[in-house]
């Protein structure tokens, strides 16, 4: 079982969440909040392998729980799930979120989702990353030379893999897709992530989608 926690303050999506989340089989919810603060405060007791976290909060918002939390916690993983499509997406993936959905696209499978950022998947709601790619391929040259240097170290199917890492895509998915053993995937992930000196999934698909052409 996935041990998963909430924080949301809008009590219509805190009761939809309570439900779907409380009815699945592979979700075990220890913890419903309204603040980020009382999160913080139960973290070290609850222990959740997934924080779903929404931005708009009162007092601390979303954003600076989840990089106050990540300073001090290596396994838990932080999905944002939020009412804005955009706007927040680069300073949430900065401060360490491991997956961006919108509310009104993702909703209904919330229980999907958390079981492939569980299985290291990268959840982002599909139009938000298009937008990104079409808002990093707009960039001025001279940035976009600078960053092409950055991914020289990497080969061309090290880009691939990447560029299925930053769509969603599981280590078993990509296997299947480039005819590879789900150990090769790994070892070209832990490569991939070691040429970017980034620590995880997100970090790595942050640093792509910052200085993608």
């Amino acid at each position: 079982m996935i041990r998963t926690v909430f924080v949301e303050d809008n009590m219509v999506f805190h009761k939809g969440l309570k439900i779907v989340l409380q009815s699945s089989d592979e979700i075990d919810l220890v913890g419903m909040y309204s603040t980020a603060e009382s999160l913080i405060n139960d973290f070290e007791f609850v222990k959740p392998d997934i924080v779903i976290m929404d931005i708009d909060l009162p007092g601390m918002n979303g954003i600076e729980a989840i990089s106050l939390l990540k300073k001090n916690e290596g396994t838990t993983k932080f999905l944002v799930l939020t009412v804005h499509e955009n706007e927040n997406l680069i300073n949430a993936l900065k401060s360490g979120a491991d997956g961006y959905l919108v509310k009104k696209n993702s909703f209904n499978s919330i229980e999907e989702e958390i079981v492939k950022l569980h299985k290291g998947g990268f959840p982002i709601t599909p139009n938000i990353l298009d937008e990104l790619k079409n808002y990093f391929q707009n960039s001025n040259s001279d940035k976009k030379q600078k960053n092409n240097a950055i991914f020289d170290v990497l080969t061309e199917k090290e880009r691939f893999v990447l560029e299925l890492i930053s769509e969603g895509f599981l280590n078993k998915e990509i296997a299947s897709k480039i005819n590879l053993s789900i150990d090769s995937v790994k070892k070209i992930t832990q490569h991939i992530y070691e040429n970017l000196e980034v620590r995880n999934r997100s970090e790595a698909v942050n640093k792509y989608l910052s200085y993608r052409n």
